[in-house]
């Protein structure tokens, strides 16, 4: 049966798209998502401080270690194993974050930052995901062969560590980023604005500006956070960006982990703006029907 009664706030909640879910509030008020993302930001804060705590505890009670801790938050390098696990992981931290404080001070299921079934829809995750893996490997063969990197082909001391970081812990940090930027904030300003527009557009200069790239980069990860933004609305949840995302970045570090892809690069080219381009476009024209653009049944508790 569908959930038709009218929330507080008159709309009723079958009607909601994603982006105005926390409207579905029983006894929704205007500062609401404010609190919630104040309490969001400071979850992340106490889980970053966690994550680099006993690192910090490593260096007090081990002699010897100051080069080890020097060279995790001082060069805070992709390419160095060690401190990618530290920085992915504390990127991760934005999921339980986000999560939490829609429970704890939004007073809705956390199942509703993921889709408007109140759930994470995982059939149509893993679809997502496996179209977005065949189009990103693509498109890096085709960039690598395009750029002459595959003299550059090695296996070395880094390699085994950044595969394994590649399975575990960037599926983390990318769905982490969706979740804050796609999630809590797409519904933090689609609990003001209806129009699905400002949702999508508003988040897009701050995750932008969360990379240091050079213009043709931050072009691409513009373009990428607005295509999942659209994603996001177009189909009621997260799954396909998380899926893209994902896709995405797991791809880049499997791909730096033999050489073939420079993990801490800056300067974007040309040739792969446009190649990036292209698949994030394939990507949103083959996806963009796939899920239900508004809430059909009430979010699971």
């Amino acid at each position: 049966m569908t959930l038709t009664a009218p929330t507080p706030t008159g709309v009723p909640t079958s009607d909601l798209a994603f982006h105005r879910l926390a409207l579905g509030t029983p006894g929704h008020r205007w500062w609401r998502p404010l609190v919630v993302l104040a309490l969001a930001v400071l979850l992340f804060l106490a889980g970053t401080l966690l994550a680099v705590v006993p690192l910090a505890i490593v260096a007090v009670v081990v002699p010897g270690q100051e080069a080890v801790i020097e060279r995790v938050f001082d060069a805070a390098e992709m390419s160095d194993p060690l401190a990618a696990i530290v920085m992915l992981l504390s990127i991760a931290m934005m999921l339980p974050a986000a999560l939490l404080a829609v429970r704890l001070a939004g007073g809705r299921p956390a199942g509703t930052l993921s889709s408007v079934t109140g759930r994470l829809r995982r059939p149509l995750l893993l679809r997502c995901l496996g179209l977005a893996a065949l189009l990103v490997v693509a498109m890096l063969l085709l960039s690598v062969t395009i750029e002459g990197a595959w003299q550059d082909l090695a296996f070395d001391e880094r390699t085994l560590p950044l595969l394994g970081i590649a399975v575990l812990a960037v599926p983390l940090q990318a769905a982490a980023e969706e979740y804050a930027f796609r999630g809590l904030l797409m519904q933090t300003v689609g609990a003001w604005l209806r129009h699905p527009a400002f949702a999508i557009a508003l988040p897009v200069p701050l995750f932008t500006l969360g990379h240091e790239y050079d213009l043709l980069g931050l072009v691409d990860v513009t373009a990428f956070a607005l295509a999942a933004g659209w994603l996001t609305w177009r189909t009621g949840g997260l799954e396909a960006a998380i899926g893209l995302h994902v896709a995405n970045n797991c791809a880049l570090v499997a791909f730096g982990a033999f050489g073939l892809v420079d993990l801490d690069a800056t300067d974007g080219t040309a040739s792969g703006l446009a190649c990036s381009l292209a698949v994030t476009a394939t990507y949103a024209l083959l996806v963009r029907d796939r899920g239900s653009r508004v809430a059909t049944s009430p979010p699971r508790p």
